[in-house]
């Protein structure tokens, strides 16, 4: 349908599990004014059993995208969900660093787990959120001496301009790991497939893996963390933060800002145990080279 043309097939997932939440609400409703009502006393109930804030976001937004005349007609569950984001500071992943996804790229190249090393790559250096990573094809990069292009297809901002998306990266061992990975695949004859084969699931097995050999569970690392690591990054080396508010292909500025500022803050706390660090060590391209 051209109504959720502009939408991922997963946020249009996430629109129908959240709007079959609170139709019977809408049914049951007389007028705006008990619609209001009775869907914030849902938001309370929510709130009251755990559920996760995005669960009650989708529901709401789904109930705007399905239904845009109710736009603007539920100021009071919008005032309760704000109190309730209020209330619960974000868990935001916290920003790996160059040093730690250069080892485990070498430490995954060393175990023949080419795939996991060019994710990573591409995570860090081209600020790819994990589910771009996961579907980048060998098709989709172009790749020279000395800097590369990763074409993306069906991202959030992409679908919301109708136009192809591009990110370039410089680094040297990405650049050197996605050549293999692309003649690789053209020998498989699997150029036009994704490089990662295997389930998300699968990815984030192999992420917390790699968390646990090189002892880093303590920082709580996730797969977003790439993202996040790469724009505080590049913030770092080039201190402009427009540079990384457009490699980043952010739409809010506010938003962005405050994800920069907060991986900033992380950096300091930033200690390894002795075993992380002999790990780092030993696996640092530097040392693998």
């Amino acid at each position: 349908m051209l109504r959720d043309a502009g939408l991922s097939e997963k946020t249009q997932e996430r629109y129908y599990l959240g709007v079959r939440k609170v139709l019977p609400i809408l049914l049951r409703s007389r007028d705006l004014v008990e619609l209001d009502e009775k869907v914030a006393d849902w938001v309370q109930q929510r709130w009251e059993k755990g559920d996760s804030q995005h669960q009650i976001s989708d529901a709401l937004c789904a109930l705007h995208h399905f239904e845009p005349w109710l736009r603007g007609k539920l100021p009071l569950a919008w005032k309760l969900l704000g109190v309730w984001r209020k209330l619960e500071s974000p868990n935001r992943a916290p920003p790996l660093v160059a040093s730690i996804v250069h080892a485990w790229a070498m430490y995954a190249l060393d175990h023949c787990n080419l795939e996991f090393a060019a994710m990573i790559l591409l995570g860090f250096f081209a600020l790819l959120r994990t589910g771009e990573c996961l579907q980048v094809r060998p098709r989709d990069l172009l790749i020279g001496d000395s800097s590369g292009i990763v074409s993306l297809s069906e991202t959030k901002s992409g679908l919301r301009h109708a136009a192809k998306e591009m990110v370039s990266f410089n680094d040297g061992i990405t650049l050197e790991i996605l050549k293999e990975v692309i003649t690789l695949r053209k020998q498989q004859n699997l150029f036009h497939v994704p490089i990662w084969t295997r389930s998300a699931q699968c990815f984030r097995n192999e992420f917390a893996h790699h968390c646990s050999r090189f002892d880093l569970w303590k920082h709580k690392f996730r797969p977003y963390s790439l993202r996040r690591g790469g724009a505080t990054a590049l913030f770092q080396a080039s201190g402009s933060m427009e540079g990384a508010l457009l490699k980043g292909r952010w739409q809010s500025t506010r938003v962005a800002k405050i994800y920069l500022a907060d991986g900033l803050s992380h950096l300091p706390s930033l200690t390894f145990s002795e075993k992380a660090q002999k790990m780092l060590q030993f696996w640092s391209p530097v040392n693998q080279l």
